[in-house]
């Protein structure tokens, strides 16, 4: 077999199945305007730095990367970025419409010190809700 074949069907099936989007409902407890909160800080203040995932499936993130401690762990967003999410396993899914397709690993933890405050932490980064939740 071809091996320059083989690497292009092996790309294909890895394209169409991770990145493809799922015909599962939304993942409903992420809907929400989720921002950055720097954890090594005592005052827990809540940055502009946000990714809002909305009910329909679509994203808008607003990122300001001189906020955000190693921002470059957040890959391929643009700092102003849309375009479409979803939720496989322990991973975040999106498909932007400035910067295309990647993902975040995807944790939900609950803030160690506000109580009653979700948080999802993407590759690391932590980002507590902005929105009225309960914690998880």
């Amino acid at each position: 077999m071809n091996s320059k074949f083989f690497y292009l069907v092996v790309l294909s099936w890895f394209t169409t199945n991770v990145f493809a989007q799922s015909d599962q409902p939304i993942a409903q407890e992420l809907v929400g305007k989720w921002c950055y909160i720097n954890l090594e800080v005592t005052n827990d203040l809540i940055t502009n730095s946000c990714i809002t995932l909305s009910a329909d499936g679509t994203f808008e993130a607003t990122l300001d990367r001189s906020t955000i401690p190693n921002g470059a762990t957040i890959p391929n967003l643009l700092d102003n970025d849309n375009g479409k999410w979803w939720v496989k396993g322990n991973r975040l899914f999106y498909n932007s419409s400035g910067s295309g397709q990647g993902s975040f690993s995807l944790q939900k933890a609950n803030h160690p010190r506000l109580e009653n405050t979700p948080m999802i932490v993407l590759n690391g980064i932590s980002f507590a809700t902005a929105s009225s939740k309960d914690a998880w």
